[in-house]
């Protein structure tokens, strides 16, 4: 192409790459500050701290654990666009993904959240409650393959949501697939693991164990699925057989 820059597929995945990006022309340092801004402006969407009623833990700032406000309202739209009545959750952590998606669910519908730490289980059962959405809302306390063992299987959900240990994230999905409905979807949270699944060999047992799991998704050839990388990567995988 003379006269023209070569361009690269991977130079048009993120939304600040140059080619994505070259008529920005405002500070380097604010633009990321500037893009959440107006993606918050534009969808109408608010911080946490401001859209709930919310009890915070002592030890862990929630910014650290909880999904941004965009992930957030990324999980209303699935919960909106499949029509999903029934979501799976495991890791509740202060409850703000199991309220969002709750939000979005029709009446009677309902979000089962599972929480190991009864410190965290403890503030997300007062934040559904201050927040209106215990009666969508049901927390089971424990290890979640001990609980996931224990629900019905005759009850299948339209959507889980796996945001658990990211050791063992190969293991979640391998033992919700049963109780996701053909056609549900399953949604696996930081599926980038802050960039480690892409070195040769992860430097962390969580990346190792979100590497696994990529690896079994890889060989989930009847899935319709997608690595989307919003913040620190997000998995959809749609169950075949609908």
């Amino acid at each position: 192409m003379t006269g023209q820059q070569r361009v690269n597929l991977w130079d048009k995945i993120l939304p600040d790459q140059p080619i994505n990006n070259d008529h920005y022309a405002a500070p380097a340092d604010a633009y990321h500050r500037l893009l959440l801004q107006e993606i918050a402006r534009s969808s109408g969407l608010k911080m946490p701290i401001d859209d709930f009623k919310l009890e915070l833990s002592d030890k862990v700032p929630y910014e650290a654990m909880a999904s941004s406000p965009v992930g957030l309202r990324f999980l209303q739209l699935l919960v909106k666009m499949t029509g999903a009545r029934r979501v799976l959750e495991i890791g509740a952590f202060i409850g703000l993904s199991a309220m969002s998606m709750a939000r979005a669910l029709p009446k009677g519908g309902e979000v089962v959240t599972i929480e190991k730490f009864d410190h965290f289980a403890a503030i997300a059962r007062n934040n559904f409650k201050n927040n209106g959405l215990a009666d969508k809302i049901t927390l089971m306390d424990g290890d979640a393959f001990a609980v996931i063992d224990s629900l019905p299987k005759d009850k299948l959900f339209d959507m889980v949501f796996i945001d658990g240990n990211k050791e063992r994230y190969a293991h979640y999905f391998k033992a919700l697939e049963p109780l996701l409905r053909p056609g549900g979807l399953a949604v696996i949270d930081d599926s980038l693991f802050h960039g480690d699944v892409l070195n040769p060999k992860p430097k962390s047992e969580k990346g190792q164990g979100v590497k696994d799991f990529l690896d079994v998704a890889a060989e989930c050839k009847d899935w319709l699925r997608l690595l989307v990388p919003i913040s620190n990567g997000t998995m959809l995988m749609v169950k075949p057989g609908a």
